[in-house]
Protein backbone atom coordinates (compact mmCIF):
# COMPACT_ATOMS: atom_id res chain seq x y z
CA UNK A 1 0.00 0.00 0.00
CA UNK A 2 3.15 1.99 0.68
CA UNK A 3 4.84 1.87 -2.32
CA UNK A 4 2.41 4.28 -4.41
CA UNK A 5 4.06 7.11 -2.32
CA UNK A 6 6.94 6.11 -2.77
CA UNK A 7 9.53 8.29 -4.93
CA UNK A 8 12.81 6.61 -6.14
CA UNK A 9 15.45 8.69 -5.41
CA UNK A 10 18.46 9.50 -7.86
CA UNK A 11 21.03 9.85 -5.99
CA UNK A 12 24.74 9.88 -7.08
CA UNK A 13 26.37 6.34 -5.69
CA UNK A 14 29.52 6.87 -4.06
CA UNK A 15 32.55 5.94 -5.54
CA UNK A 16 33.65 2.13 -3.58
CA UNK A 17 37.25 3.27 -4.59
CA UNK A 18 39.78 4.59 -2.87
CA UNK A 19 39.47 8.81 -2.92
CA UNK A 20 42.49 10.65 -4.86
CA UNK A 21 43.50 14.21 -5.06
CA UNK A 22 43.23 17.68 -3.60
CA UNK A 23 39.82 18.50 -1.17
CA UNK A 24 38.34 21.87 -0.77
CA UNK A 25 38.90 22.70 2.90
CA UNK A 26 35.47 23.27 4.43
CA UNK A 27 34.30 25.69 6.91
CA UNK A 28 35.21 24.37 9.75
CA UNK A 29 38.69 23.32 8.73
CA UNK A 30 39.54 26.83 7.59
CA UNK A 31 38.52 28.14 11.24
CA UNK A 32 41.17 25.59 12.53
CA UNK A 33 43.86 26.99 10.63
CA UNK A 34 42.80 30.62 10.81
CA UNK A 35 42.77 30.69 14.44
CA UNK A 36 46.73 29.16 14.03
CA UNK A 37 47.43 27.39 16.66
CA UNK A 38 50.37 26.97 18.58
CA UNK A 39 51.37 23.20 17.87
CA UNK A 40 48.19 22.61 15.56
CA UNK A 41 49.42 18.99 15.04
CA UNK A 42 48.79 18.21 18.71
CA UNK A 43 44.77 19.10 18.39
CA UNK A 44 42.69 15.52 18.39
CA UNK A 45 40.12 13.45 19.57
CA UNK A 46 40.44 10.18 21.07
CA UNK A 47 38.89 7.07 22.77
CA UNK A 48 40.67 4.63 25.02
CA UNK A 49 38.85 1.19 25.16
CA UNK A 50 39.61 -1.94 27.53
CA UNK A 51 39.22 -5.58 26.93
CA UNK A 52 39.04 -7.51 29.66
CA UNK A 53 40.39 -10.49 28.14
CA UNK A 54 42.62 -8.48 25.93
CA UNK A 55 43.01 -7.37 22.33
CA UNK A 56 44.36 -9.93 19.75
CA UNK A 57 47.29 -7.84 18.36
CA UNK A 58 47.21 -8.79 15.21
CA UNK A 59 43.57 -8.65 14.73
CA UNK A 60 43.97 -4.81 15.71
CA UNK A 61 46.25 -4.12 13.10
CA UNK A 62 44.32 -5.78 10.72
CA UNK A 63 41.19 -3.65 11.64
CA UNK A 64 42.92 -0.60 11.59
CA UNK A 65 44.11 -1.48 8.40
CA UNK A 66 40.86 -1.77 7.01
CA UNK A 67 39.19 0.96 8.47
CA UNK A 68 42.29 3.82 6.93
CA UNK A 69 41.86 2.46 3.82
CA UNK A 70 37.87 2.56 3.57
CA UNK A 71 37.81 5.79 5.32
CA UNK A 72 39.04 8.00 2.98
CA UNK A 73 39.41 11.42 5.41
CA UNK A 74 41.94 9.38 7.65
CA UNK A 75 44.49 9.28 4.37
CA UNK A 76 44.59 13.23 4.51
CA UNK A 77 47.72 15.55 5.26
CA UNK A 78 48.00 18.84 4.90
CA UNK A 79 51.10 21.11 3.42
CA UNK A 80 51.27 24.92 3.21
CA UNK A 81 52.33 26.21 -0.30
CA UNK A 82 52.23 29.60 -0.96
CA UNK A 83 50.32 31.19 2.15
CA UNK A 84 47.52 28.57 1.38
CA UNK A 85 46.90 25.37 3.02
CA UNK A 86 46.57 22.16 1.12
CA UNK A 87 44.20 19.06 1.41
CA UNK A 88 45.32 16.00 0.17
CA UNK A 89 44.64 12.01 0.62
CA UNK A 90 47.72 10.31 0.76
CA UNK A 91 47.80 7.13 -1.29
CA UNK A 92 46.31 4.17 0.21
CA UNK A 93 49.99 2.19 -0.73
CA UNK A 94 51.80 4.80 1.80
CA UNK A 95 49.23 4.57 4.81
CA UNK A 96 50.21 1.77 6.88
CA UNK A 97 48.58 1.94 9.84
CA UNK A 98 50.71 3.03 13.09
CA UNK A 99 50.08 0.51 16.21
CA UNK A 100 52.54 0.04 19.06
CA UNK A 101 52.22 -2.90 21.70
CA UNK A 102 53.48 -1.87 24.98
CA UNK A 103 53.89 -4.75 28.21
CA UNK A 104 52.76 -3.44 30.77
CA UNK A 105 52.65 -6.88 32.88
CA UNK A 106 53.44 -6.66 36.71
CA UNK A 107 52.92 -3.15 37.41
CA UNK A 108 50.28 -2.20 40.35
CA UNK A 109 47.19 -0.14 39.84
CA UNK A 110 49.20 3.72 40.08
CA UNK A 111 52.37 2.30 38.47
CA UNK A 112 49.84 1.39 35.50
CA UNK A 113 48.41 4.74 35.96
CA UNK A 114 51.19 6.86 35.93
CA UNK A 115 52.95 4.93 33.22
CA UNK A 116 49.94 5.06 30.77
CA UNK A 117 49.03 8.96 30.93
CA UNK A 118 52.93 9.32 30.13
CA UNK A 119 52.50 6.99 27.09
CA UNK A 120 49.52 8.53 26.06
CA UNK A 121 50.90 12.29 26.41
CA UNK A 122 53.50 11.51 24.64
CA UNK A 123 51.08 9.46 21.48
CA UNK A 124 48.86 12.70 21.58
CA UNK A 125 51.72 14.38 20.21
CA UNK A 126 53.06 12.51 17.71
CA UNK A 127 50.67 13.24 14.83
CA UNK A 128 52.20 14.84 11.37
CA UNK A 129 50.07 16.83 9.68
CA UNK A 130 52.33 17.34 6.62
CA UNK A 131 53.38 13.56 6.51
CA UNK A 132 50.98 11.53 8.46
CA UNK A 133 49.53 9.20 9.94
CA UNK A 134 46.53 11.11 11.52
CA UNK A 135 45.46 8.42 13.27
CA UNK A 136 47.67 6.36 15.96
CA UNK A 137 46.92 3.45 18.15
CA UNK A 138 48.81 2.25 21.09
CA UNK A 139 48.00 -1.35 23.22
CA UNK A 140 48.51 -1.50 26.54
CA UNK A 141 49.07 -4.86 27.79
CA UNK A 142 47.85 -5.68 31.55
CA UNK A 143 47.14 -8.44 33.71
CA UNK A 144 43.40 -6.96 34.37
CA UNK A 145 43.04 -6.91 30.10
CA UNK A 146 44.19 -4.65 27.34
CA UNK A 147 43.72 -0.64 27.16
CA UNK A 148 43.31 0.59 23.19
CA UNK A 149 44.26 3.95 22.81
CA UNK A 150 43.17 5.50 19.50
CA UNK A 151 43.79 9.12 18.81
CA UNK A 152 42.91 10.74 15.22
CA UNK A 153 43.35 14.53 14.56
CA UNK A 154 40.44 16.43 14.86
CA UNK A 155 40.75 17.78 11.12
CA UNK A 156 39.67 14.06 9.91
CA UNK A 157 36.77 13.27 12.75
CA UNK A 158 34.41 14.36 14.72
CA UNK A 159 31.62 12.86 17.24
CA UNK A 160 29.63 10.99 14.12
CA UNK A 161 32.54 10.27 12.79
CA UNK A 162 33.43 8.22 16.27
CA UNK A 163 30.27 6.64 16.38
CA UNK A 164 30.73 5.18 12.60
CA UNK A 165 34.35 4.17 13.35
CA UNK A 166 33.79 2.40 16.73
CA UNK A 167 30.85 0.24 15.28
CA UNK A 168 33.13 -0.51 12.06
CA UNK A 169 36.02 -1.75 14.71
CA UNK A 170 34.04 -3.72 16.77
CA UNK A 171 32.09 -4.98 13.52
CA UNK A 172 36.04 -5.60 11.74
CA UNK A 173 37.39 -6.79 14.95
CA UNK A 174 34.89 -9.79 14.66
CA UNK A 175 35.46 -10.88 11.07
CA UNK A 176 39.22 -10.46 11.53
CA UNK A 177 39.40 -13.15 13.50
CA UNK A 178 38.63 -14.92 10.27
CA UNK A 179 41.15 -15.50 7.09
CA UNK A 180 39.20 -13.23 4.97
CA UNK A 181 39.05 -9.53 3.89
CA UNK A 182 36.91 -6.93 6.03
CA UNK A 183 33.68 -5.96 5.05
CA UNK A 184 32.63 -2.54 5.76
CA UNK A 185 29.07 -1.38 4.62
CA UNK A 186 29.52 0.56 1.58
CA UNK A 187 30.71 3.58 1.72
CA UNK A 188 28.62 7.50 1.17
CA UNK A 189 29.54 10.13 -0.67
CA UNK A 190 33.33 11.31 -0.09
CA UNK A 191 33.89 14.26 1.98
CA UNK A 192 36.18 15.37 -1.11
CA UNK A 193 32.05 14.90 -2.52
CA UNK A 194 30.95 17.01 0.13
CA UNK A 195 33.39 19.89 -0.13
CA UNK A 196 32.59 20.64 -3.73
CA UNK A 197 28.81 20.79 -3.36
CA UNK A 198 29.55 23.27 -0.20
CA UNK A 199 31.28 25.56 -2.56
CA UNK A 200 28.72 25.73 -4.97
CA UNK A 201 26.00 25.90 -2.71
CA UNK A 202 27.81 29.14 -0.95
CA UNK A 203 26.52 31.02 -3.39
CA UNK A 204 23.09 29.85 -3.66
CA UNK A 205 19.96 32.45 -3.38
CA UNK A 206 19.04 29.98 -0.14
CA UNK A 207 22.26 30.49 1.72
CA UNK A 208 22.96 34.21 0.80
CA UNK A 209 18.90 35.10 2.08
CA UNK A 210 20.46 34.26 5.42
CA UNK A 211 23.36 37.11 5.74
CA UNK A 212 21.08 39.74 6.83
CA UNK A 213 20.29 37.14 10.02
CA UNK A 214 23.60 36.32 10.57
CA UNK A 215 24.84 39.92 10.38
CA UNK A 216 21.85 41.13 13.53
CA UNK A 217 23.70 38.30 15.61
CA UNK A 218 26.99 39.77 14.76
CA UNK A 219 25.61 43.17 15.62
CA UNK A 220 24.05 42.07 19.23
CA UNK A 221 25.52 43.43 22.37
CA UNK A 222 25.10 40.48 25.32
CA UNK A 223 26.50 40.51 28.87
CA UNK A 224 29.97 39.71 29.67
CA UNK A 225 31.22 37.18 32.26
CA UNK A 226 32.30 38.82 35.04
CA UNK A 227 35.82 37.20 36.13
CA UNK A 228 38.00 37.08 39.19
CA UNK A 229 40.97 38.50 37.16
CA UNK A 230 41.80 39.49 33.90
CA UNK A 231 44.44 37.79 31.53
CA UNK A 232 46.39 38.66 28.46
CA UNK A 233 45.77 35.23 26.51
CA UNK A 234 43.90 32.06 27.43
CA UNK A 235 46.21 28.67 27.23
CA UNK A 236 45.02 25.41 27.35
CA UNK A 237 47.90 24.70 30.39
CA UNK A 238 46.18 27.12 32.31
CA UNK A 239 42.73 25.23 31.81
CA UNK A 240 40.40 23.51 34.73
CA UNK A 241 36.91 21.67 34.82
CA UNK A 242 34.35 21.22 37.11
CA UNK A 243 32.32 18.92 36.81
CA UNK A 244 27.95 18.49 37.88
CA UNK A 245 25.97 15.49 37.59
CA UNK A 246 22.56 14.31 37.35
CA UNK A 247 20.73 11.24 38.70
CA UNK A 248 19.73 8.47 36.82
CA UNK A 249 16.00 9.27 37.79
CA UNK A 250 16.50 12.77 36.56
CA UNK A 251 18.36 11.82 33.88
CA UNK A 252 15.52 9.61 32.29
CA UNK A 253 13.34 12.70 32.68
CA UNK A 254 15.73 14.80 30.63
CA UNK A 255 15.83 12.68 28.17
CA UNK A 256 11.72 11.57 27.82
CA UNK A 257 8.76 13.26 29.90
CA UNK A 258 10.34 16.47 30.15
CA UNK A 259 9.71 17.29 26.65
CA UNK A 260 6.25 16.59 26.57
CA UNK A 261 4.54 19.65 27.70
CA UNK A 262 6.01 22.19 25.04
CA UNK A 263 7.77 19.51 22.24
CA UNK A 264 11.26 20.69 22.92
CA UNK A 265 14.38 18.95 22.49
CA UNK A 266 17.40 18.55 24.73
CA UNK A 267 19.19 21.25 23.99
CA UNK A 268 16.12 23.52 24.77
CA UNK A 269 15.83 22.50 28.07
CA UNK A 270 20.03 22.28 28.69
CA UNK A 271 20.62 26.30 27.17
CA UNK A 272 16.91 27.39 29.15
CA UNK A 273 18.96 26.20 32.45
CA UNK A 274 22.16 28.00 31.51
CA UNK A 275 20.72 30.88 30.41
CA UNK A 276 18.91 31.71 33.47
CA UNK A 277 21.96 30.85 35.08
CA UNK A 278 24.00 33.45 33.20
CA UNK A 279 21.39 35.31 33.76
CA UNK A 280 21.80 35.24 37.65
CA UNK A 281 25.54 35.88 37.67
CA UNK A 282 25.93 38.93 34.66
CA UNK A 283 22.81 40.77 35.94
CA UNK A 284 22.25 40.80 32.10
CA UNK A 285 19.48 39.70 30.00
CA UNK A 286 21.38 39.22 26.47
CA UNK A 287 23.72 36.06 26.74
CA UNK A 288 25.90 34.95 24.15
CA UNK A 289 26.68 31.82 23.20
CA UNK A 290 29.02 29.90 20.47
CA UNK A 291 27.10 26.24 19.49
CA UNK A 292 28.07 23.28 17.81
CA UNK A 293 26.29 21.43 15.54
CA UNK A 294 26.99 17.79 13.69
CA UNK A 295 27.06 19.89 10.56
CA UNK A 296 25.29 17.17 8.61
CA UNK A 297 22.34 19.04 7.58
CA UNK A 298 20.68 17.93 4.61
CA UNK A 299 21.12 21.39 2.68
CA UNK A 300 22.41 19.44 -0.57
CA UNK A 301 20.25 17.15 -2.08
CA UNK A 302 21.20 13.45 -3.44
CA UNK A 303 24.36 13.60 -1.38
CA UNK A 304 24.63 11.27 1.33
CA UNK A 305 27.58 11.59 3.88
CA UNK A 306 25.59 9.38 6.50
CA UNK A 307 28.46 7.06 7.05
CA UNK A 308 31.11 9.01 5.80
CA UNK A 309 34.17 10.06 8.62
CA UNK A 310 35.75 14.11 8.34
CA UNK A 311 35.20 16.81 10.26
CA UNK A 312 31.41 18.37 9.23
CA UNK A 313 30.41 20.25 12.28
CA UNK A 314 29.23 23.09 12.34
CA UNK A 315 29.75 26.48 14.95
CA UNK A 316 27.05 28.98 15.33
CA UNK A 317 26.70 32.10 17.87
CA UNK A 318 23.23 32.65 19.15
CA UNK A 319 21.73 35.28 21.48
CA UNK A 320 19.47 34.14 24.14
CA UNK A 321 17.18 36.49 25.09
CA UNK A 322 16.55 35.65 29.11
CA UNK A 323 14.02 38.53 29.91
CA UNK A 324 11.44 36.74 30.55
CA UNK A 325 10.53 35.23 34.06
CA UNK A 326 8.64 32.22 34.63
CA UNK A 327 10.00 28.81 33.46
CA UNK A 328 7.35 28.45 31.18
CA UNK A 329 7.89 31.52 29.23
CA UNK A 330 11.64 30.90 29.41
CA UNK A 331 11.52 27.63 27.45
CA UNK A 332 9.27 28.69 25.04
CA UNK A 333 11.74 31.78 24.31
CA UNK A 334 14.60 30.27 23.80
CA UNK A 335 13.06 26.93 22.00
CA UNK A 336 11.77 29.34 19.59
CA UNK A 337 15.36 31.33 19.07
CA UNK A 338 16.52 27.82 18.38
CA UNK A 339 13.88 27.14 16.08
CA UNK A 340 14.72 30.25 14.12
CA UNK A 341 18.49 29.46 13.58
CA UNK A 342 18.74 28.75 9.60
CA UNK A 343 19.59 25.01 8.58
CA UNK A 344 20.43 24.63 12.47
CA UNK A 345 23.21 27.15 11.86
CA UNK A 346 25.10 25.74 9.13
CA UNK A 347 24.97 28.61 6.82
CA UNK A 348 27.03 30.65 9.41
CA UNK A 349 30.61 29.26 8.81
CA UNK A 350 29.73 29.02 5.13
CA UNK A 351 29.18 32.90 4.72
CA UNK A 352 31.80 33.80 6.53
CA UNK A 353 34.70 31.35 5.07
CA UNK A 354 33.27 30.03 1.88
CA UNK A 355 30.68 33.00 0.33
CA UNK A 356 33.11 35.31 -1.33
CA UNK A 357 30.35 38.07 -1.57
CA UNK A 358 29.37 37.67 2.16
CA UNK A 359 29.99 40.59 4.66
CA UNK A 360 30.39 38.68 8.04
CA UNK A 361 32.73 39.91 10.19
CA UNK A 362 32.62 37.27 12.84
CA UNK A 363 31.48 37.12 16.47
CA UNK A 364 32.46 35.03 19.32
CA UNK A 365 30.99 34.81 22.19
CA UNK A 366 33.14 34.35 25.59
CA UNK A 367 30.81 30.65 26.52
CA UNK A 368 30.98 28.00 24.88
CA UNK A 369 27.89 24.98 24.75
CA UNK A 370 28.23 21.51 22.88
CA UNK A 371 25.69 18.53 24.12
CA UNK A 372 27.58 15.38 22.79
CA UNK A 373 24.82 12.96 23.17
CA UNK A 374 24.55 9.18 24.41
CA UNK A 375 28.24 7.65 24.00
CA UNK A 376 27.41 4.75 26.17
CA UNK A 377 26.11 2.12 23.24
CA UNK A 378 28.82 3.07 20.87
CA UNK A 379 31.54 2.29 23.29
CA UNK A 380 30.57 -0.49 24.84
CA UNK A 381 29.97 -3.77 23.26
CA UNK A 382 30.49 -7.21 24.11
CA UNK A 383 34.58 -7.11 24.08
CA UNK A 384 34.90 -4.04 24.86
CA UNK A 385 34.15 -0.82 27.09
CA UNK A 386 35.22 2.59 27.76
CA UNK A 387 39.01 2.56 29.52
CA UNK A 388 39.29 4.56 32.87
CA UNK A 389 42.62 5.12 32.51
CA UNK A 390 43.89 8.39 31.32
CA UNK A 391 44.00 9.18 27.67
CA UNK A 392 46.73 11.96 27.43
CA UNK A 393 45.91 15.34 26.86
CA UNK A 394 44.34 15.34 23.38
CA UNK A 395 45.30 19.15 22.61
CA UNK A 396 48.62 20.63 23.51
CA UNK A 397 49.33 22.72 26.77
CA UNK A 398 50.59 25.57 24.69
CA UNK A 399 47.40 25.25 22.85
CA UNK A 400 45.26 28.90 22.75
CA UNK A 401 42.08 28.80 24.82
CA UNK A 402 39.35 30.17 22.98
CA UNK A 403 36.44 30.48 25.41
CA UNK A 404 36.19 32.09 29.34
CA UNK A 405 33.83 29.33 30.12
CA UNK A 406 33.12 26.01 27.72
CA UNK A 407 30.79 23.77 28.95
CA UNK A 408 30.38 20.15 27.55
CA UNK A 409 28.02 17.83 28.09
CA UNK A 410 26.97 13.86 28.02
CA UNK A 411 24.93 11.11 28.72
CA UNK A 412 27.91 9.18 30.87
CA UNK A 413 26.69 5.59 32.75
CA UNK A 414 23.04 6.06 31.90
CA UNK A 415 23.76 10.18 34.03
CA UNK A 416 24.03 13.25 32.15
CA UNK A 417 27.19 15.10 33.20
CA UNK A 418 27.96 18.41 32.33
CA UNK A 419 31.79 19.85 32.72
CA UNK A 420 32.86 23.53 32.21
CA UNK A 421 36.34 24.27 31.37
CA UNK A 422 37.55 27.63 32.71
CA UNK A 423 40.83 29.39 32.85
CA UNK A 424 42.67 29.43 36.08
CA UNK A 425 43.86 33.00 35.28
CA UNK A 426 40.49 34.40 35.11
CA UNK A 427 38.66 32.59 37.30
CA UNK A 428 38.22 30.91 41.01
CA UNK A 429 37.55 27.39 41.18
CA UNK A 430 34.92 28.67 43.84
CA UNK A 431 33.39 31.06 41.23
CA UNK A 432 32.94 28.27 38.71
CA UNK A 433 31.71 25.47 41.11
CA UNK A 434 28.87 28.12 42.75
CA UNK A 435 27.58 28.55 38.61
CA UNK A 436 27.71 25.09 38.31
CA UNK A 437 25.46 24.48 41.41
CA UNK A 438 23.35 27.15 40.13
CA UNK A 439 22.99 25.25 36.59
CA UNK A 440 22.29 22.27 37.97
CA UNK A 441 19.38 23.84 40.17
CA UNK A 442 18.07 25.56 37.45
CA UNK A 443 17.91 22.52 35.49
CA UNK A 444 16.24 20.56 38.14
CA UNK A 445 13.73 23.36 38.58
CA UNK A 446 12.66 23.08 35.06
CA UNK A 447 12.81 19.30 34.59
CA UNK A 448 9.85 19.98 37.90
CA UNK A 449 8.34 21.99 36.26
CA UNK A 450 7.84 19.85 32.59
CA UNK A 451 7.19 16.80 34.36
CA UNK A 452 4.11 18.51 36.75
CA UNK A 453 2.71 20.23 34.15
CA UNK A 454 -0.41 18.29 32.54
CA UNK A 455 -1.05 20.86 29.34
CA UNK A 456 0.31 20.73 26.35
CA UNK A 457 1.30 24.36 24.99
CA UNK A 458 2.10 25.14 21.04
CA UNK A 459 4.59 27.70 19.98
CA UNK A 460 4.90 29.45 16.26
CA UNK A 461 7.81 27.06 15.44
CA UNK A 462 5.15 23.74 16.09
CA UNK A 463 3.08 25.16 12.72
CA UNK A 464 4.04 25.58 9.63
CA UNK A 465 2.64 29.80 9.30
CA UNK A 466 5.76 31.88 8.73
CA UNK A 467 6.32 34.77 10.58
CA UNK A 468 3.92 33.53 13.15
CA UNK A 469 4.71 35.76 16.56
CA UNK A 470 4.26 34.16 20.22
CA UNK A 471 1.63 36.69 21.27
CA UNK A 472 -0.51 35.96 17.56
CA UNK A 473 -0.47 32.37 18.22
CA UNK A 474 -1.57 33.18 21.79
CA UNK A 475 -4.57 35.01 20.37
CA UNK A 476 -5.37 32.46 17.94
CA UNK A 477 -5.85 29.71 20.83
CA UNK A 478 -7.25 32.72 23.24
CA UNK A 479 -10.47 32.66 20.30
CA UNK A 480 -10.47 29.31 19.54
CA UNK A 481 -10.82 28.26 23.77
CA UNK A 482 -13.43 31.38 23.75
CA UNK A 483 -15.69 29.79 21.09
CA UNK A 484 -15.51 26.52 21.68
CA UNK A 485 -17.31 27.19 25.13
Amino acid sequence: ELTQYVERAEGKQADQGPVKGEVILTPIQRWFFEKNFTNKHHWNQSVMLHAKKGFDPERVEKTLQALIQHHDALRMVYREENGDIIQTYKPISESKVSLEIVDLYGSDEVMLKSQIKILANRLQSSLDLQNGPLLKAEQYRTEAGDHLLIAVHHLVVDGVSWRILLEDFASGYMQAEKEGNIVFPQKTNSFKDWAEELAAFSQSAHLLQQAEYWAQIDAEQVSPVPKDYETVQRMVKHTSSVLCELTEEDTKHLLTDVHQPYGTEINDILLSALGLTMKEWTDGTKIGINLEGHGREDIIPNVNISRTVGWFTAQYPVVLDMSEADASAVIKSVKENLRRIPDKGVGYGILRYVTETADTKGFTPEISFNYLGQFDSEVKTDFFEPSAFDMGRQVSEESEALYALSFSGMIRNGRFVLSCSYNEKEFERATVEEQMERFKENLLMLIRHCTEKEDKEFTPSDFSAEDLEMDEMDDIFDMLEENLK
